[in-house]
């Protein structure tokens, strides 16, 4: 395998301090944070992972790989159907949960930016909250690395954010101000034109982009799913 890099800095120490915090999102709605307001967060979550995970093809006996894994929702789900999973991160306080949650998965810790897998090692690979914290030139080197991971006709599950006011403002917050989560912004909104010439540009055919909404006012993200050609 090959070394990760290591992002460093104030955004992985912010996730190592939330790792729990991600937890209680997707399990209760942040309760301890947001009280009233939890049943609207958390379906939110939900439904943004239901999203993805009804757009990838059938998974059992497949190996798939989450990039930036966290607390391990996604990979419960894909387990459960029976895919051999893999996750990702770079913070190890997230895959400390991710480890209770999942007992006996495969978990590495590292860096996007240097994938740590062989060549043709999996079929699909997911890419959730990511993308945003990565240059342009950054996201187009992971895409390069994720065709080379990929088997032939292997799948690219990526979601990316659209700007979205409210997430903007919630990452200049201080501190003290209550919410389900700290996010460790800012973060840059990427275009879907943008996305579908990056991986058009290394050997992807994007088949499915769908465009999700916040509160059903303004298009908050799109999830793209690519087969690699």
């Amino acid at each position: 395998m090959k070394r990760a890099g290591d992002m460093g800095g104030g955004r992985k120490a912010l996730f190592d301090d939330e790792a729990r915090n991600w937890e209680s999102l997707y399990r209760d709605g942040g309760a301890g944070r947001w009280g009233i307001f939890q049943g609207n967060v958390r379906a939110r979550a939900v439904a943004r992972m239901e999203l993805c995970l009804s757009l990838l093809p059938p998974v059992r006996d497949r190996d798939v790989i989450e990039l930036g894994c966290g607390p391990g929702f996604y990979g419960r789900r894909l387990v459960g159907e029976g895919a051999r999973w893999i996750g990702l991160d770079l913070s190890g306080p997230m895959l400390a949960v991710c480890r209770q949650n999942l007992p006996g998965a495969r978990l590495l810790r590292g860096d996007v930016r240097a994938l740590p897998f062989r060549a043709s090692s999996c079929d699909a690979m997911l890419c959730i909250g990511v993308l945003s914290y990565l240059s342009r030139a950054q996201i187009d080197s992971l895409f390069a690395q994720a065709r080379a991971t990929l088997r032939p006709g292997g799948v690219f599950l990526a979601q990316t954010l659209l700007f979205d006011p409210l997430t903007w403002v919630r990452c200049r917050l201080p501190r003290f101000v209550p919410r389900p989560v700290r996010i460790p912004g800012p973060f840059t909104p990427r275009s879907p034109r943008t996305i579908r010439r990056l991986l058009s540009r290394n050997g992807f055919a994007v088949r499915r982009a769908v465009t999700y909404w916040k509160f059903a006012l303004y298009p908050a993200g799109n999830v793209f799913l690519a087969v690699k050609e």
